[in-house]
């Protein structure tokens, strides 16, 4: 069996962190450390704090609430994760990583939120930034509706699916 992609991102993700971290003089203690692991882990897309703190638990750690929203809080200020809200107002983020660059399909009915990437997505963005004479430093697509059951949802902790949507 190869190695796991995932695994690579979240390594990738741990070590840039910690060296961030550790520039901003904050101290990686057990807390912390199990903190960033688990998001590391699980946050490759879209999770929200009580998704980490069960995730936590589950593993046997024992990182407080407290722990972990201050974890959140200081990554984020660091620009190592994202974070947006979702439809219900609940904070939500993902690590930051170029190589883990992904959008995100919106399940109406279900109300999932499944990664994707397009290339032809990907230049248009590109294309729409260089005709409006904007010198990108990033962004966020999110496309609501009834997905098609030809795609596949995936958990939060899959890689992004290249879902095909070009001309039909």
């Amino acid at each position: 069996m190869g190695a796991d992609p995932l695994r690579g991102v979240a390594d990738r993700w741990l070590t840039i962190a910690h060296e961030q971290f550790g520039a901003d003089g904050l101290r990686i203690g057990a807390a912390r450390a199990c903190v960033l692991d688990v998001i590391a882990r699980d946050a490759q897309c879209l999770v929200g704090a009580q998704e980490i703190i069960a995730a936590i638990r589950r593993d046997g750690g024992t990182a407080s609430q407290a722990s972990v929203y201050r974890v959140f809080d200081d990554a984020y200020r660091l620009g190592l994760l994202r974070r947006e809200l979702d439809d219900s107002g609940g904070v939500r983020y993902e690590i930051v990583l170029p190589e883990s660059h992904h959008h995100h399909l919106v399940d109406d009915a279900s109300g999932q939120t499944i990664p994707f990437h397009d290339d032809e997505l990907e230049a248009a963005i590109v294309a729409a930034a260089r005709r409006l004479g904007v010198r990108m430093t990033g962004h966020e697509v999110r496309i609501r509706g009834v997905i098609p059951s030809r795609v596949t949802p995936v958990d939060g902790c899959r890689p992004p699916v290249d879902v095909g949507l070009g001309p039909q």
